[in-house]
């Protein structure tokens, strides 16, 4: 019977037949279904990040599910992945665990038992989260389907801070390590100006961290 549920789902299947049985399956079911056949399709589909879960099958004719599932993951993607494989040995599920899958389902499989599985997923589903991502060659903070981007100066101060989440940086590692250069070139002042670019970026895109100051050592990035 149908729901209400109205999710998106990404369906990545190549085999026809269960492909066809499947879009049927979750289209009755409520789901907004977008099929996809192959690792090149599910990567562009993916890069939007407006899907609510994924199902992915394991082996594509472009390559291994589990290397998209990662691809996702870096994305910045939360969205619940469900795998479907004939692949069904100890050792395959772990790999699939540790690429980032949250469920595992081998072929063959009935209808009904997917359509549970992706209801319980869905009740675990984080809402409207989305894991924060450097994208470290285009400069760019990834949120979900929104692109910050920082100048040459901003950006190493943002990277820096980002890997010591929680640790606080004083201005003088900033200049050093940040930027390479030493407090002789540039005053410890000019971190403070930069610092308070950055915050004016993260608070305008509603990042889900901000910069803090620790009185008397420098700065820090929290939750």
């Amino acid at each position: 019977m149908s729901t209400s549920r109205n999710e998106r789902i990404l369906l990545i299947e190549d085999d026809t037949g269960i492909g066809r049985m499947l879009e049927r399956g979750l289209s009755a079911e409520g789901y907004q279904v977008e099929w996809v056949r192959d690792l090149e399709g599910a990567t562009a589909a993916a890069r939007e990040l407006r899907h609510d879960l994924v199902v992915l099958d394991r082996m594509l004719p472009d390559g291994d599910g589990a290397a998209f599932c990662r691809a996702l993951r870096r994305f910045g993607s939360l969205a619940p992945v469900c795998m479907l494989t004939a692949r069904d040995t100890l050792q395959d599920k772990l790999e699939g665990f540790d690429a980032g899958a949250d469920d595992y389902l081998t072929k063959p499989f009935e209808i009904d038992e997917l359509l549970a599985r992706l209801a319980a997923l869905s009740r675990r589903r984080p809402a409207h989260i989305v894991e924060p991502v450097l994208d470290r060659e285009a400069q760019a903070l990834v949120l979900g389907a929104e692109r910050v981007k920082f100048t040459a100066r901003e950006w190493p101060i943002l990277e820096h801070l980002f890997d010591r989440e929680g640790t606080a940086v004083t201005r003088a590692m900033l200049i050093a390590e940040a930027w390479g250069a030493t407090t002789g070139d540039i005053t410890e002042n000019s971190i403070d100006v930069y610092i308070g670019y950055l915050r004016r970026k993260l608070a305008a895109a509603s990042a889900p961290f901000r910069i803090e100051t620790v009185r008397g050592e420098g700065f820090m990035l929290v939750r």
